[in-house]
């Protein structure tokens, strides 16, 4: 038998930082064990770690990437005993799943798959000896994943298959699972006391990190010196996190990674998620419950404001529905004392610059209007409804192309991008394109050389 010596360069894909197995004591295990599994016959190994900062930061951003698509493919956690009582199960996505009613189809997938393998027993290779622990199978729109242990299976109920760093870690989680909860797993069979795994959830939360998919806010206590020192992309993710949270009490990664993504324009999304995934290690970025059990009384207020908000667009629209309404069922002539009524109302509001006021009392005059079809009258209001709507955007884009200006200024290159691309939106937001053609082409080209600063 010839006998070679391979020395090879192997990237195992996960941060020491965060390795679930324990670098770097578990490292020859782990890398001998994967070759295995590739049936390779490996008498020894060795290993020797190589730095490469570069290629080490690369892989953090590949790994953590993996990781948050792993998450993002996980629907709900069930964990089953040997006999397949649903002893804990977890709702990871917004699709709760009856796990009772599912532990009855999986078993018969098990008993099914069992007696296949059986059969076949005699050609397994290593790699199939690996893979019996492991029973995939869809259910509806679903894909499952189950994993046996000694005393429990565990199941991943999936939008797609999994990728074989999300079976490692299911594995791992099975094999962590059971050292804890062994004993109380032996003895649940004997009473039937769900009670002994009430604290899952967090151990869950740990190793799947599901936390990323939760909702997210900022720490209200980040001391200014930790905020001076923040990266180039932790301080576009902070300003724009802070924006996310005026409109609501929290915000989701992917909202803060497209806005991010968008406006720093040549950073890869990787780079960004590494970044708010740090935040998140060192609690920058606090994760909400998914019950989105908000206690605090800021977050309560809050709360009351936007309720508060959303009844006065009610009651607005509510005002105006009852005013069509009407105008149904009043004269003519009483129609055209209504209108005048509203566009003396109009007419005040706008002389004192409040548009959005006079944009309601016109849409009001606008229903009497057209209750006599007077062409002249609904020909007027509309042009002043446009012209309110332009007064309006005139101003948000002053407003605007000031604070980029004052920003650029100061070289806060990220507040500069922020309100560059608000002028943007509001361009591309009107309706006669060719006339802000050519001040679109001049915004592109300051964005990117902007942009090209961050670097």
């Amino acid at each position: 038998m010839t006998y070679f010596k391979l020395v090879l360069g192997y990237e195992c894909g996960v941060d020491k930082s965060v390795c679930p197995l324990g670098y770097p004591d578990y490292c020859p295990r782990c890398i001998f064990k994967k070759f295995k599994n590739a049936e390779f016959i490996i008498d020894k190994i060795e290993t020797l770690e190589q730095d490469s900062d570069i290629k080490r930061q690369e892989m953090n951003y590949r790994y953590i990437w993996k990781k948050y698509k792993d998450i993002l493919n996980i629907r709900h956690i069930i964990i089953l005993s040997n006999n397949g009582v649903p002893i804990y199960n977890m709702a990871v996505g917004d699709f709760p799943i009856d796990a009772a009613l599912l532990s009855g189809f999986i078993q018969a997938n098990i008993l099914f798959s069992s007696e296949k393998l059986a059969i076949s027993d005699k050609k397994r290779t290593s790699q199939d000896t690996y893979d019996r622990n492991f029973y995939e199978f869809q259910y509806k729109d679903f894909n499952i994943l189950l994993r046996n242990g000694k005393f429990c299976r565990i199941c991943l109920i999936l939008d797609n298959s999994a990728s074989s760093n999300l079976r490692e870690l299911l594995s791992h989680f099975v094999d962590i699972f059971e050292k804890i909860y062994g004993d109380k797993l032996k003895e649940f069979e004997k009473t039937g006391n769900l009670e002994f795994f009430k604290s899952v959830k967090k151990l869950i939360e740990k190793m799947f990190e599901v936390n990323l998919i939760y909702p997210q806010t900022l720490s209200a206590q980040i001391p200014p010196n930790i905020v001076d020192n923040f990266s180039l992309i932790q301080q576009a993710v902070f300003e724009y996190s802070n924006d996310l949270l005026k409109e609501k009490p929290y915000f989701f990664i992917p909202n803060i990674l497209d806005t991010t993504a968008r406006i720093l324009g040549t950073i890869p999304r990787e780079e960004i998620l590494w970044n708010i995934y740090q935040m998140l290690r060192h609690n920058l970025i606090l994760s909400k419950d998914l019950q989105f059990q908000r206690n605090e009384l800021d977050i309560r207020k809050q709360k009351k404001k936007e309720r508060e908000f959303e009844i006065r667009k009610i009651l607005e629209k509510k005002e105006l529905i009852e005013i069509v309404n009407e105008s149904t069922l009043i004269s003519i002539e009483e129609a055209h004392q209504k209108m005048n009524f509203y566009l003396k109302k109009a007419e005040v509001a706008k002389k004192n610059s409040a548009y959005q006021e006079a944009l309601n009392e016109y849409e009001k005059a606008l229903v009497y209007a057209k209750r006599y079809n007077a062409q002249a009258e609904i020909g007027k209001i509309s042009f002043q409804i446009l012209e309110v709507l332009n007064l309006n955007k005139e101003i948000e884009l002053e407003f605007a192309k000031d604070q980029s200006t004052k920003a650029e200024k100061k070289k806060d290159f990220i507040k500069t991008l922020k309100y560059l691309f608000e002028i943007k939106d509001i361009l591309t937001a009107e309706f006669d394109n060719e006339k802000n053609e050519k001040r679109l082409i001049k915004l592109n080209q300051h964005i990117k050389k902007i942009q090209n600063l961050l670097r």
